[in-house]
């Protein structure tokens, strides 16, 4: 059912790509390709790739809380496996690839590597929420724009590291009582994905990974910036983050395979709203997506040949 409504998802996607792309002045797109500044497109893509490793010492340092000892290099080479895995997966399904990566490379429990990926996301989205709130006010009202109310976002990511963190306790806690009445204990499987959650216990472990987080993001703001370059747009960096936080937050509902058609869609109409041509909103969309995805996708693939990484099923 979900792989039947992400194909329906980019179907609908690519089909009203197709439109605007039918619609466009092509004698105005061909000038815009042809006045692309491309080194500009080049350090997009090695400052995405940069990225990548920020992301992956990021989740090393939750991985670390759970006592799963990982180099920063095993870090970002599985996070090029989760891109990699994104693009012909959908609903982020890449997640879980570089979960089973790291369990392999790193022999350790899959359960405790998933739950640490799920935490890794949480401080991911976080840190967006607060650009959301940070941002636009800065940015000024954008006409057309309607994003969402970040005390909701806010409230909901919240709630999530709440729950998490009082279920850990509280498994903990039953855990100790069963152990000292002299009952059985409890599956090996929920005892390391509970494992996971480790940093929730940390606070400054957990302050790092955020630090991380908004390094990430910043760097992601400059990816979009440097897009702008290529295309003549001298914006600032503030309206690099409102396009970024547009695009995220447009793939973040609607998940297709390698976020196809949904990123261009997204990116174009952000340029479109902030008032760039069609012909430029729709080449910038098209490019980024290939100078994010391409490096990372490939770099991915190598991974998975480097490490010889097979379907198999790690130590649980």
């Amino acid at each position: 059912m979900k792989t039947r409504a992400s194909l329906v998802a980019l179907a609908i996607a690519l089909a009203v790509m197709a439109v605007i792309l039918y619609r466009l002045d092509w004698q105005a797109v061909i000038a815009t390709w042809a006045s692309v500044i491309w080194p500009w497109v080049v350090a997009t893509a090695i400052v995405h790739v940069a990225d990548s490793w920020i992301q992956g010492l990021r989740w090393r340092t939750v991985l670390g809380a759970s006592d799963v000892e990982v180099k920063p290099s095993t870090a970002f080479w599985a996070m090029l496996v989760g891109t990699v895995s994104n693009v012909v997966l959908p609903f982020k399904l890449g997640e879980a690839a570089r979960a089973w990566a790291v369990a392999r490379l790193a022999n350790a429990p899959i359960s405790t590597v998933a739950s640490t990926v799920v935490l890794d996301r949480l401080v991911d989205l976080g840190t967006l929420v607060i650009l959301l709130i940070v941002i636009p006010p800065i940015v000024g009202p954008v006409v057309g724009v309607r994003l969402p109310s970040p005390r909701i976002l806010l409230v909901a990511v919240g709630l999530a590291f709440v729950v998490l963190a009082l279920a850990a306790a509280w498994w903990r806690r039953l855990r100790l009582s069963r152990k000292r009445s002299g009952a059985g204990g409890f599956g090996p499987r929920v005892e390391s994905f509970v494992r996971g959650l480790n940093a929730l216990r940390q606070h400054h472990i957990l302050a790092q990974a955020i630090a991380w987080a908004i390094c990430s993001w910043c760097v992601r703001a400059v990816v979009v910036w440097a897009m702008l370059q290529a295309f003549g747009l001298d914006w600032p960096l503030v309206r690099a983050a409102m396009i970024l936080i547009i695009i995220n937050i447009s793939i973040g509902v609607v998940a297709t395979p390698g976020n196809i058609g949904t990123f261009e869609l997204a990116a174009a109409g952000a340029l479109r709203l902030l008032g760039a041509t069609p012909e430029v909103a729709m080449s910038f969309a098209i490019i980024l997506h290939l100078a994010e995805v391409l490096p990372t996708a490939l770099l991915g693939a190598l991974a998975i040949w480097k490490f010889g990484l097979k379907l198999q099923r790690p130590d649980q």
